[in-house]
């Protein structure tokens, strides 16, 4: 089949490559983005690219290219769309592209793979400053303010807040951040506990992050980030500018930084501490809840089928209904 490819040459039109809806045998010419590029050595000593490509769901494949005979100028580099021609093949029960061709081009729409949030950014900014305005404790506020600067805001817009899936989007960090808030202010209504406290928290818990990832969407961790984590370099950001605010009384600090530091919940996730607040619980159980709902969306989102259902999840443990 590839061989009758290399002789048609076919003409259609590239379109972005759906992975979830790849079928065996079928001719595919489209647009997948290099989300990592590496070049390996085969048992002969020859060498090969190995080339993980992303669509636009989110959805991963590996794919090798054995012809590196093409010009530099159109090698598939990391992070950029690449062009594909071939075959889909299954091998030991997984779907596989025989290629013939896979380069660079530079005439995709650039914003071909960029997936946004859910929500507009201009909106999810305007609810993000709107809970910041609900905090009236004059070291928190401060506190706030020192911590989002204009530049550290203008960041905080378009950082993701994960390599992979919902989260790795421009805005997925302020849109993540926002929700986990909303989630904390509907809980502090239904239990005794400081507020402002935890609103202040949820809104700094994952600002590490801004450290720990690169903005590049799926690119993956800072060397900080690798060194650190993003609990710590957030814990330590906050610390630094607390130092700055002399209306923030000791004990409301040490109280601020313990919800960051516990937000994962406990040791085994990441946290060198666990909650022993009811701020810090709050917080983090709204974290742990908006990562649950977005990450079955998520899945929906990238895996459902024209009947509503979406493939076996192994975190949830069976297939999704699309909502």
């Amino acid at each position: 089949m590839v061989d009758q490819l290399v002789q048609r040459r076919t003409p259609f039109k590239p379109e972005p490559i759906i992975i979830s809806e790849l079928k065996v045998n079928a001719v595919i010419r489209g647009w997948l983005l290099a989300v990592d590029v590496q070049i390996r050595t085969d048992k002969n000593g020859k060498p090969f690219r190995q080339l993980k490509l992303r669509d636009q769901r989110g959805n991963e494949i590996k794919v090798n290219q054995f012809d590196l005979r093409r010009a530099e100028a159109l090698v598939p580099q990391k992070g950029r769309v690449v062009l594909l021609e071939g075959a889909v093949e299954e091998y030991r029960n997984e779907t596989q592209i025989k290629l013939i061709r896979a380069e660079l081009d530079e005439t995709a729409p650039p914003d071909l793979f960029i997936v946004g949030t859910r929500r507009s950014i201009e909106l999810l900014e305007d609810h993000c400053r709107k809970l910041m305005h609900k905090i009236h404790h004059p070291g928190l506020q401060a506190l706030l303010h020192e911590c989002f600067t204009a530049e550290i805001m203008e960041r905080f817009l378009r950082w993701p807040a994960a390599i992979r899936h919902h989260g790795a989007v421009v805005g997925g960090l302020l849109e993540h951040t926002v929700n986990v808030t909303f989630i904390a202010e509907k809980l502090t209504q239904l239990y005794p506990c400081n507020q402002e406290l935890v609103l202040a928290g949820a809104l700094l818990h994952d600002i590490g992050k801004l450290e720990e990832l690169e903005e590049q969407i799926g690119v993956g961790f800072t060397a900080a980030g690798n060194l650190f984590g993003h609990i710590i370099l957030g814990a330590q950001y906050v610390q630094d500018h607390a130092r700055q605010v002399s209306e923030l009384d000791e004990a409301t600090c040490q109280d601020l930084l313990h919800i960051i530091l516990a937000h994962h919940g406990t040791k085994e996730f990441g946290s060198p501490v666990c909650p022993v607040t009811i701020e810090a619980l709050i917080v983090h159980l709204a974290d742990m809840t908006e990562a649950k709902l977005t990450g079955l969306l998520d899945h929906c989102d990238r895996t459902s089928s024209a009947d509503g259902w979406s493939s076996f999840s192994k975190d949830f443990g069976g297939q999704l209904r699309m909502p």
